[in-house]
């Protein structure tokens, strides 16, 4: 089987309870007395996000110093010894204790990213990114959904008990993996000399502001979705959750095939923002349901092109020796994205209305758009090249 595909598999598996669960944490919560509706759920939903951003670039580290397979087995290990601490959590302190191991010992798309870059360079790492953000995209519509069936048993913690076997499953399986030397063997001249190219650091700082930008924009729009869209008129939580996951689905279809465009990475990206951030616009002035099918479609294709885009110029600025630090500092910059877009959310809906956050995920959008246009430098594609 191809190094990709396992560790695509594998990411899945990861991804599905981490992604999917924090969706239920009133539930998880209401099971230890805490009351569902508090404030208390909110901060759990970002602790792991905080834990990870400033634990992300240390983690990189690690993973350029013992190897990127060690640390993408760190991470696994990790998230299994988190999920069992919040299952078998019998007050909240220790199912708070069980998400801050998740975050701290987590980050398996970064790990993920940073071992395939052992592997792929140029357009073909592209390429593996996209299929990874995948992954996570499929494990973001699924796992809801299928989680959802089982949160009303009378111990629904019991869930992160079970759930802990993927993450074991996952170890099992990427402990088969090559090791990271053996890519050494198998990756081109011409990626060896690409890799040996230096890249000033501003141009990867760079990045990490599109990171920032695009990220806090995607997420703003998440957690005051459902009541949005019944303020719109949306009648039933399945519809609304259509509606939320249709991004998510456009991204899924047209992920697979967008490596065939032939246009820059910059281009790809400032086109998707402006689908985005127009889409973002076009539903902070919605007052009716009509025309949401079409903006939720257009704001699906804005994320294809932004993430093929950025996985383009991500690609072209990694460092073949520091990957593990670049892709644990990108990982990290979306997750403070992530933080700062929940409290600017929770701020905005409750002094100016729930449609508000898309107003600033289109000011963001416009700020990434202002800087790609006027202040970023594109380098020169690095040949493609892949050892299966």
């Amino acid at each position: 089987m191809k190094v990709i595909a396992v560790v695509l598999f594998c990411h899945f598996l990861t991804a599905f309870t981490a992604l999917g669960m924090p969706l239920f944490l009133p539930r998880m919560l209401a099971s230890l007395g805490a009351d569902e509706s508090g404030y208390l759920v909110g901060l759990m939903f970002i602790v792991p996000t905080i834990c990870t951003a400033l634990t992300a670039p240390w983690w990189g580290r690690f993973a350029d110093k013992y190897g990127k397979k060690t640390s993408l087995l760190r991470a696994q290990i990790g998230l299994t010894v988190g999920f069992l601490l919040s299952g078998f959590a019998d007050s909240v302190p220790l199912f708070a204790l069980g998400l801050v191991v998740q975050g701290v010992s987590g980050g398996t798309l970064a790990a993920s990213n940073a071992y395939l870059s052992r592997f792929y360079q140029g357009k073909a790492l592209a390429n593996s990114l996209n299929l990874t953000q995948s992954s996570a995209r499929l494990a973001l519509v699924s796992a809801p959904i299928i989680l959802g069936l089982f949160t009303h048993i009378d111990d629904p913690l019991i869930i992160y008990r079970m759930l802990a076997v993927l993450p074991v499953l996952a170890l099992i399986i990427c402990s088969g993996l090559p090791k990271d030397e053996s890519s050494e063997n198998t990756v081109s001249k011409a990626s060896k000399c690409a890799m040996t190219q230096s890249v000033p650091s501003t141009d990867f700082s760079q990045v990490l502001w599109l990171q920032f930008f695009f990220c806090f924009a995607m997420v703003v729009t998440f957690p005051y979705f459902l009541p949005y869209s019944e303020q719109l008129g949306v009648e039933g939580d399945a519809l609304s959750g259509f509606y939320y996951s249709l991004p998510h689905l456009i991204y899924l279809l047209f992920a697979f095939n967008i490596k065939s465009l032939t246009l820059s990475a910059k281009l790809q990206t400032q086109i998707g923002l402006a689908l985005f951030g127009l889409s973002c616009l076009g539903q902070f002035l919605l007052s009716e349901s009509s025309y949401l099918l079409m903006l939720r479609v257009l704001f699906g294709l804005g994320m294809v092109l932004i993430f093929n885009g950025l996985h383009l110029i991500v690609s072209n600025r990694i460092q073949h020796g520091d990957a593990g630090l670049s892709f644990g500092r990108f990982d990290a910059w979306g997750k403070w994205a992530g933080v700062a877009a929940g409290v600017c959310a929770s701020s905005v809906t409750q002094i100016v209305g729930l449609s508000f956050p898309f107003l600033l995920a289109a000011l963001s959008c416009g700020c990434a758009l202002v800087g790609l246009m006027f202040f970023f430098k594109e380098v020169a594609q690095d040949a493609d090249s892949i050892a299966e």
